[in-house]
């Protein structure tokens, strides 16, 4: 995860630090790592790897989150009862496979619920920016 630290009292710092693409993939991140976890998650028991490999695909190369960050996610999901895991044996070796519980699930839906009100909103947003910059 990026982490970018704004000096405080400088505002020059603060402005820069806005107006690069890492401050704004960091939000994204965050935000979309524990949705497209849910997401994950809701189609079923999956063990970590197979839960990095498929927010990758999902994030199609655009803010792909971190392994550190997949798994701090997980930590505080499963920590919040939103996910429960155990650990299976698979051609020998032990892997922990995790899945929603019915707290998480309804986690999903209350976020479903929020990304579709908001996604329209963020791509009038966008247009806006975009529209702008070519004027």
């Amino acid at each position: 995860m990026t982490t970018i630290k704004l000096e405080p009292g400088n505002s020059e710092s603060k402005q820069t630090v806005m107006q690069t693409g890492a401050y704004w993939e960091n939000l994204v991140k965050r935000s979309l790592c524990r949705f497209l976890l849910l997401a994950q998650l809701a189609k079923g028991p999956v063990h970590g790897y197979g839960i990095n490999q498929a927010i990758k695909e999902a994030c199609q190369g655009c803010c792909e989150p971190t392994e550190a960050m997949v798994y701090s996610t997980m930590k505080e999901l499963q920590e919040g009862g939103y996910v429960d895991c155990r650990m299976e044996e698979h051609q020998g070796r032990q892997r922990r496979v995790c899945w929603l519980t019915d707290s998480g699930e309804e986690a999903f839906k209350a976020a479903a619920r929020v990304w579709q009100r908001m996604i329209p909103t963020v791509e009038d947003c966008v247009e806006q920016a975009l529209l702008k910059q070519d004027e």
